[in-house]
């Protein structure tokens, strides 16, 4: 799940840990379900660190690559979780395109970090990055994803922010009332 991109120098996780509570893993080396705390955090942060699981070392959230995301947009603080996905989590008719993001909405973040999300999602669709919104679920179900692109394209063309804002406002509401699934693991190994 690593962005491949190069860490904004002198930025660390700090005190956040959502990727440690809210993420998946399913690897051959660990398992733990979405929602739940990873059994190793504790309140200094991961209490194996130094020997932590591949796919801890190298998962890295978009606010430690990206430096236009300022201390605000840290996920614990914003409430907002930016990542890429793997080609084998995104829908077949996605898969080897390139570059993606994947936006995960926690709570209900500030008005005004969504008003600036709403300009990103745009400017992302628009330069062709694949942009998927993601609600989610109750602990130990996977949350809700849902493809930006289709539905939003013509209005990231001409920027039309206010159908980009209603359109993701819709879809987090209808996600929230989903039925979520219960988290299958599928590594077997």
């Amino acid at each position: 799940m690593a962005l491949g991109i190069e860490l904004v120098p002198g930025r660390s996780c700090g005190e956040c840990t959502l990727c440690c509570t809210n993420l998946a893993i399913d690897t051959k080396e660990y398992r733990k379900v979405p929602g739940v705390p990873c059994a190793h955090l504790c309140a200094q942060g991961c209490g194996i660190y130094d020997t932590r699981y591949p796919v801890c070392r190298t998962y890295f959230c978009g606010w430690r690559c990206m430096d236009a995301l300022g201390e605000e947009w840290r996920p614990d603080r914003s409430g907002i979780l930016f990542d890429a996905l793997p080609d084998e989590e995104l829908p077949a008719q996605y898969r080897a395109g390139g570059r993606n993001l994947r936006i995960t909405l926690f709570g209900r973040p500030a008005s005004d970090k969504m008003e600036t999300l709403y300009r990103f999602v745009s400017t992302l669709i628009a330069g062709g990055v694949l942009v998927v919104l993601a609600v989610p679920g109750p602990p130990g179900h996977d949350g809700a994803h849902v493809v930006l692109n289709v539905s939003l394209q013509e209005a990231a063309e001409n920027g039309d922010l206010f159908r980009i804002e209603a359109f993701i406002s819709e879809v987090v509401v209808l996600a929230r009332d989903a039925p979520f699934k219960p988290v299958r693991f599928e590594n077997t190994d």
